[in-house]
């Protein structure tokens, strides 16, 4: 996580610049409560996603899906 924020944020300010006109100006300041944010979302879906598989995987007889030939 900590490798991505900081990957994120030479992203964001190489985007920010590219996209700059003489006529146009971005703010390349990013917030504190962004990276909270960020954090926070990422877990979130990592949980959604681990319940699901983790019921879905469930339903699999291991077993019988190694004596498969598929």
């Amino acid at each position: 996580m900590l490798l991505g924020l900081v990957g994120g944020y030479f992203l964001n300010y190489f985007i920010i610049g590219t996209c700059e006109t003489d006529m146009l100006r971005f703010v390349k300041v990013i917030h504190p409560m962004s990276y909270v944010y960020s954090i926070l979302i990422t877990i979130g879906f990592t949980i959604i996603v681990n319940i699901v598989t983790y019921f879905a995987l469930k339903k699999i007889d291991m077993i019988e899906s190694l004596k498969s030939i598929e």
